[in-house]
């Protein structure tokens, strides 16, 4: 009883955009949800939410943040693409997280990732971000595509990333330098496409 309670605490406490965005993707209608679904819903571990803009959408509206995730302790795998979302740091309650989609927003700094040391995929392309300093921890990192942004510099990117990072894709972003390209190659043994 006491969890039945919780969930319905939870669902009331979320914001409307993610009532209407989890109805509409998750739970498939909009009706009041019942306790099962509630359940399941908060016990998830794949969401996927694609804005209108996306070439596959599942949703007709952006969200414009992520507080509707910051109580789903089992997620690993979180696309939240072509929405709003400008603040990221709320991902750092997902301990579990594996693959983050976060392509296509307004985002301006990856601060909160830092604490997602099991993270495997980052996808944060299209989005104006202009430092990739909180991915130093993030040494379990397979594949980073950081594309179409602000950097400037790869300082983040350490030898320790070059393990297991075989997919970087950097390019194209304005700011950032081939010398400094050059420099993360020699290095630091990452290849920087």
């Amino acid at each position: 009883m006491e969890d039945i309670l919780s969930y319905h605490n939870w669902w009331n406490q979320l914001e409307l955009q993610w009532q209407l965005a989890f109805a509409k993707t998750v739970l498939l209608h909009n009706n009041k949800p019942t306790e099962v679904e509630l359940a399941a819903l908060y016990n998830i571990t794949t969401l996927r939410l694609a804005g209108p803009s996306a070439p596959y959408p599942n949703m007709q509206v952006e969200l414009t943040n992520l507080s509707g995730i910051k109580n789903l302790p089992n997620l690993s795998l979180l696309f939240v693409t072509h929405q709003q979302i400008s603040n990221v740091e709320i991902v750092s309650t997902l301990p579990l997280l594996k693959s983050l989609f976060l392509n296509n927003n307004c985002i301006t700094s990856l601060k909160g990732i830092e604490t997602l040391t099991d993270l495997e995929q980052l996808y944060v392309q299209h989005n104006q971000i202009n430092s990739i300093k909180p991915v130093e921890q993030l040494t379990n990192l397979r594949e980073f595509y950081v594309q179409d942004n602000c950097i400037a510099s790869l300082d983040g990117l350490t030898e320790k990333h070059s393990d297991k990072l075989t997919m970087f894709i950097c390019r194209p972003n304005e700011q950032l330098k081939q010398k400094e390209i050059i420099r993360a190659e020699r290095e630091l043994g990452i290849i920087c496409r």
